[in-house]
């Protein structure tokens, strides 16, 4: 297999931009509200762009270029009259590499995050870190982000250069490549070292000193680590090498054999969409944490992202698509309060519907 096909044929290539419904324009220009969140806290967001000096970009040829990583957080948020952030903050730069009707969608779209808003004070809040798919950004997975926002999760969802089209600081859009690496343990290195930088740079936001906005307000020893298809290389990376990272969510990485997840100590959370396998039996022999295994039924690979929503043609469509989407946030809020809060929830017994089938694997 070559290497710059790993990320995308083993885990699965995210369905981020392919295939965009044509729009009409009076369709065009009516707003579009993102599924809303059913937490009782407000979410105000903000951006980073962060540079880890001590790693050399290996998608450049440049030595002085050193590895930049893209975070957003959502976080609960008081009621404030700030702004609310676009829906893809720096859409201008993908208007030469995105379809007109995907940057028309982005515009129409409506968030519910207030940018730099004043957090919730009080209990400081659970980090939650989440990787994109190939080819992907952090932005297709806002509804997501602010439901558990809304739950209490302070949520760094991480752009990962080279990995997604991703803008940085200095306004260039990456292609998603792996030609700088040698091979696939290369490659779950690299990314999964992404992750590891970001939680160094949330320690020194929560500092006392740190964030003029978040200071002090994120609670470090609760760690979960969430990676959709190609992202859960970084995910799952991170959580093998970090024991500050507390609990790793799979959603529809396929490929993954029992040796790629040997070391990952933590609860693991493994939601199949469409390309996913059951959890390696071996694996579920081996380690002592434990595992659940979702499958949401009638899904598809992007099902945890917002575009199926956004894009549907039909109320029906739409509707089906706010159904699955609404399965995986509860699916996920009930293992990370269990996992990161020691907080049961019926929804984690095994059980199985038209909609999902759960199998639970108890810690040993």
């Amino acid at each position: 297999m070559r290497h710059e096909a790993f990320l995308f044929v083993v885990f699965g290539a995210s369905l981020c931009f392919q295939q965009a419904n044509f729009l009409p324009p009076a369709v065009r220009e009516k707003k579009i509200d993102l599924l809303s969140p059913d937490g009782p806290f407000g979410i105000g967001t903000r951006t980073y762009h962060w540079v880890d000096r001590s790693r050399h970009e290996k998608a450049s040829k440049d030595p002085a270029e050193f590895r930049q990583v893209v975070v957003q957080v959502w976080y609960p948020a008081k009621s404030g009259k700030e702004p609310t952030a676009p829906y893809v903050p720096e859409l201008n730069a993908y208007r030469p590499v995105w379809e007109k009707s995907e940057v028309d969608l982005a515009i129409r779209t409506r968030t519910l995050s207030h940018i730099n808003a004043r957090p919730v004070s009080g209990v400081p809040f659970p980090v939650v870190l989440l990787s994109h798919g190939w080819n992907g950004t952090r932005s297709e997975y806002t509804s997501l982000a602010e439901d558990l926002a809304s739950h209490g999760y302070a949520v760094f969802g991480v752009d990962h250069p080279y990995m997604g089209r991703i803008v940085l600081a200095n306004g260039k859009v990456t292609e998603a490549t792996e030609d700088q690496f040698q091979d696939a343990a290369e490659i779950m290195e690299y990314y999964g070292r992404d992750l590891q930088f970001v939680i160094d740079q949330i320690a020194k936001l929560n500092a006392a000193d740190g964030d003029k906005v978040l200071g002090r307000s994120l609670d470090l020893s609760r760690i979960a680590a969430i990676g959709h298809s190609s992202g859960f290389s970084a995910s799952s990376t991170a959580c093998r090498h970090d024991h500050r990272i507390q609990a790793c969510i799979n959603v529809d990485a396929p490929g993954f054999k029992t040796e790629l997840l040997a070391g990952l100590h933590q609860p693991l959370l493994w939601i199949r969409l469409e390309r996913a396998g059951p959890v390696p039996r071996e694996f579920l022999q081996t380690t002592t944490a434990a595992v659940y295994e979702l499958q949401i039924k009638d899904a598809s690979h992007g099902s945890v992202e917002d575009w199926d929503y956004l894009r549907a043609a039909s109320p029906r469509e739409r509707e089906a698509a706010a159904r699955r989407l609404i399965l995986i946030r509860r699916y996920v809020e009930a293992f990370l309060e269990k996992s990161l809060q020691d907080h049961d929830s019926d929804l984690l017994s095994n059980s199985e519907t038209k909609a999902i089938k759960l199998e639970r694997y108890p810690a040993r």
